[in-house]
């Protein structure tokens, strides 16, 4: 009896040994089973992926509403403008008087140009006598005078000749000082507003010849500038939106043409946020063609920026992500890929909020501060891989395929046992549970439950009761014949 109970006690002891080590032996592999895990994922801060924190453009101008059309009426500098018969703002219609040059002294030049061609008229008529009469004479003089005579003639005619030319080239002059007379008043050849009108003194001062400029009526754009710093920012067809200076009006539009011509003459049309070396740079125009001009006067003042299509309905504050950072597992829980306090990879619930569609991106309620770093998704990330912000240092995305080549040139797929193709690198793939669970079946009773209840059961293997493990170590170690 004595040596029955001191059999039991023994085995007992045993078991209850057996089940510590195993107890043991599967909390140490389910804490230490993420440092194992193969791959380094690339995060970045929160801050540097946070869409509500983020502006696409920090450029704003200041625009100015202008007709579609403006015409420059350009002065003759070498005549004199003799009366102005608009002013600045004035409207007018095409064919309207806009100014008149002064035609007393051309009308003078005109007369004088008359006055000489008649002149070289009586010139030629003389001539023309004056061979007659040589001619005559010359048939009744000896043969020594015969060849001063035909010198005469020669020459009268030469200056025939020269008269001549004189005469079309003054007519062709005097035409076009009579066509100038005919026109001396200037009318506007478009309806609309006169702008920038200016005085003698001024076009001499700003050495120019544009005396004033007309607007013409109908559909607006808007003309804003930009520095030469940032004009690579903007391009041709670029969606705007435009915003009043008083109240909460808006338009729309999209850039349709963008100069190549510095415009350095006005200094009110500056871009805001920039630095005093911007503000002193070259500036070149370019032009908002308006969706609709409803509501907008001509020479009202904008703030225009570039249209990100944003819902501006939706105030964003905190932390904002693009929804593809966003995940969702089988039971519905929304999750990032964070990494955790030893910059390992985990899986981080977040609560997700108001949702922007245009934008494409979440609100982020809980689970994330602004010191987070985050991974962008891919179907190699598992939890306990390591982590690095140096994306030089990440492991690199497989693509499914093997390096080798076999011998007709052609890259090897890899397949697994049924003959499905597999991505290569996956981590913790069924295959390997497989190969522990073949091990386990060797014969050593602690891998056996290791491999068995551990890799079929997961997680919950370390929750196993500790006389079910003993019960198992000792069927296995009957089945060893100990």
């Amino acid at each position: 009896m004595g040596k029955s109970k001191k059999i039991i006690i023994g085995t007992v002891a045993g078991v209850t040994a057996a089940a510590v080590c195993v107890s043991g032996v599967l909390v140490w592999r389910h804490y230490s089973r993420g440092s194992d895990v193969d791959g380094v994922a690339y995060v970045m801060p929160i801050k540097d992926v946070n869409s509500a924190a983020t502006t696409i453009s920090d450029l704003q101008f200041s625009g100015v509403v202008e007709p579609q059309e403006t015409k420059e009426v350009k002065l003759d500098t070498s005549k004199t403008v003799s009366s102005i018969a608009v002013q600045e703002g004035d409207h007018v219609n095409a064919g309207d008087p806009l100014f008149t040059y002064d035609v007393e002294s051309m009308q003078l030049e005109l007369q004088q140009g008359n006055v000489e061609i008649e002149r070289m008229q009586n010139e030629i008529e003389s001539n023309k006598q004056q061979i007659s009469q040589l001619e005559t004479e010359k048939k009744s003089a000896s043969a020594d005078d015969k060849l001063t005579y035909t010198t005469q003639i020669q020459s009268l005619q030469t200056d025939i000749a020269k008269s001549e030319y004189d005469i079309k080239t003054k007519k062709i002059e005097l035409e076009k000082l009579q066509n100038t007379i005919n026109n001396a008043t200037v009318t506007a050849e478009i309806a609309g507003t006169v702008q920038s009108l200016k005085t003698t003194e001024q076009l001499q001062s700003d050495g120019t010849d544009v005396l004033m400029k007309i607007m013409s009526d109908g559909e607006f754009r808007v003309k804003c500038t930009i520095s030469e710093q940032n004009v690579q920012s903007i391009y041709k067809d670029e969606a705007m939106v435009l915003h009043s200076r008083v109240d909460d009006s808006s338009w729309t539009g999209t850039i349709s043409e963008i100069s190549t011509e510095a415009d350095n003459s006005q200094n009110n049309n500056m871009y805001y946020g920039g630095s005093d070396e911007m503000t002193t740079a070259s500036k070149y125009p370019f032009y908002v063609t308006l969706d609709s001009s409803d509501g907008l006067m001509l020479g009202q003042h904008l703030l225009v920026s570039a249209d990100t299509g944003a819902d501006e309905s939706i105030e964003k504050t905190g932390i904002w992500l693009y929804s593809d950072y966003v995940q969702t597992d089988e039971n519905g829980k929304t999750y990032v890929w964070a990494a955790d306090k030893k910059d390992r990879l985990e899986k981080r619930e977040v609560e997700v909020g108001q949702t922007d569609d245009t934008m494409g991106d979440c609100e982020i309620k809980s689970g994330l501060s602004e010191d987070d770093m985050i991974a962008f998704p891919s179907d190699s990330y598992q939890e306990g891989m390591k982590t690095t912000t140096n994306p030089d240092e990440a492991t690199p995305e497989e693509d499914g395929t093997d390096d080798t080549v076999d011998d007709s040139g052609n890259e090897d797929i890899s397949y697994d046992e049924n003959g499905n193709s597999v991505e290569e690198g996956v981590i913790g793939g069924a295959d390997d549970e497989a190969g522990m669970a073949g091990d386990g079946a060797d014969g050593d009773t602690a891998d056996s439950v290791i491999s068995g209840a551990g890799e079929d059961a997961g997680d919950g293997a370390d929750e196993m009761p500790a006389d079910e493990a003993g019960a198992d170590t000792a069927e296995g170690g009957a089945a060893d014949g100990t």
